[in-house]
């Protein structure tokens, strides 16, 4: 089996801090080339999905190695 841990530490809009404890945000390395964007994958409650999103936002960076 693979997996990963991926902590809830919240997402940062601004200077305002949410979601610490339940939510939790993170880029990918994939870049837009055509806009500000990044992919990234999110996790709120029960919801789970991904997709892209403006890189102004401070999310988390998770590294993974093999």
């Amino acid at each position: 089996d693979r997996w990963i841990f991926l902590p809830a530490a919240g997402v940062r809009n601004d200077d305002h801090l949410r979601g610490v404890g339940s939510d939790g945000f993170y880029w990918s390395s994939s870049l837009d080339t055509d806009r500000p964007y990044a992919y990234r994958v999110f996790f709120v409650s029960s919801l789970v999905s991904r997709g892209y999103y403006n890189r102004y936002y401070g999310q988390s960076v998770r590294a993974v190695s093999e």
